[in-house]
């Protein structure tokens, strides 16, 4: 049997490359890559709570994509309620990542890792964000100074799968 470390990345670089045959859907894959990057993070709360912001269809693929190797509670929210919730992760699908940076600024008083789907070029705003290769398959890009700022800690590795962390996947 493999050892824990080896078996997450063999399991992230599995949702990395496989991507589901649901192409149609361009959020098919997200909660599955979500999934994965969380896996490398170092949680306080034994089980971490992913706020879905503003978009109650992805919160929905998330409950039903639920993670067979971790324990997270899925919670759909508005963005005025980001306040008063306590998140140890954040999914941005519809903000501008200037937006994003606002909020997280503005916002968000605790530590909590952010992630967005809209923001593929991942030069401000989100920690991680993921975008859809040529061949459909996700990826994702790493900004190191809003993963300073979110306070949580994650496992140097997967730092090395994110674009900007050295590993190309194109």
């Amino acid at each position: 049997m493999p050892s824990l470390p080896l078996h997450k990345t063999l399991c992230f670089l599995l949702c990395l490359f496989l991507h589901p045959a649901h192409a149609n859907s361009p959020t098919t894959g997200v909660p599955q890559m979500v999934y994965a990057i969380l896996s490398y993070a170092k949680w306080e709360q034994n089980t971490p709570n992913i706020c879905i912001v503003n978009n109650p269809a992805l919160a929905q693929q998330f409950k039903s994509q639920r993670s067979t190797q971790h324990v997270y509670k899925i919670s759909p929210l508005q963005l005025d309620d980001l306040k008063q919730t306590s998140c140890q992760a954040i999914v941005f699908s519809n903000l501008s990542p200037r937006e994003e940076q606002n909020i997280l600024n503005s916002t968000v008083r605790y530590p909590a890792l952010s992630i967005s789907t809209t923001n593929s070029a991942c030069e401000l705003g989100s920690v991680f964000c993921l975008y859809q290769k040529k061949n459909q398959q996700y990826s994702f890009r790493v900004n190191m100074q809003s993963l300073t700022q979110s306070q949580v800690h994650i496992d140097p590795r997967v730092l090395l799968l994110g674009k900007n962390g050295g590993l190309k996947h194109e």
